[in-house]
């Protein structure tokens, strides 16, 4: 009797020992996550600013350089213009005539593929649209910037969010991901030094200016500015 009372004890001992291992570890993962996003701080909301807004967030942003603050202007001719599209590219310089018309969406992996939506640019597609208008060839892009995110994140460096610049990234995933992601470009500050950024974005069904919020969590420097 006793070898079987002594058996159970040592059974939810046991049990207990392995329940605060695991309570352990997941402390662990919580203090690994809260690293990884450490310095980021409290965000600006993700809720579109108005153009009255983004010409104020403009004006009080200190200047950049010529390169970045072209890529940021370009990005602004298109700013609730364009509709989001999945898969949507685009190498033309200035507006796309094929922009607004009726498509199907052939590319694979969103709610929206297989339907017919008015024609515009994905995340990544509207970030390698601003470069191209600095001048860059469709094959200096695909190169230099790329013309999907998982590329973009290649074609770029980690920094941390003190370090944003205005031109600079930010994606809401790290790769290798199997969640997707999406990218906006840093376009100035509020005054309370939170960062904006400019994005195609498919919740808002354009381009839009937002703060982070709790979707762009890590930032990134094009490998573009090598300053």
């Amino acid at each position: 009797m006793e070898k079987v009372i002594l058996r159970r004890r040592r059974k939810v001992t046991r049990r207990f020992y392995y329940i605060l291992g695991g309570l352990a570890f997941l402390l662990l993962l919580g203090g690994l996550a809260a690293l990884l996003l450490a310095g980021r701080g409290s965000q600006a909301p993700y809720i579109p600013l108005t153009e009255a807004e983004i010409e104020q967030i403009r004006l009080q942003t200190p200047r950049e350089t010529p390169e970045r603050e072209a890529v940021v202007e370009a990005g602004l001719t298109l700013l609730g213009r364009v509709s989001y599209f999945w898969g949507g590219k685009s190498t033309a310089l200035g507006w796309d005539p094929d922009w607004g018309e009726p498509r199907l969406v052939e590319s694979e992996g969103s709610q929206s593929s297989g339907t017919t939506r008015p024609y515009g640019l994905d995340c990544s597609g509207f970030v390698a649209w601003c470069f191209i208008q600095q001048g860059l060839t469709s094959q200096e892009v695909e190169e230099q910037i790329g013309f999907g995110t998982w590329n973009q994140w290649d074609r770029s460096s980690p920094i941390s969010w003190k370090d944003l610049r205005v031109g600079d990234w930010a994606f809401q995933n790290e790769y290798p991901t199997d969640e997707g992601n999406h990218i906006g470009i840093c376009l100035g500050f509020n005054e309370k030094g939170q960062p904006l950024f400019l994005h195609c974005a498919s919740g808002f069904d354009n381009v839009v200016v937002t703060g982070a919020g709790d979707i762009f969590r890590y930032a990134r420097r094009p490998n573009y500015f090598s300053e």
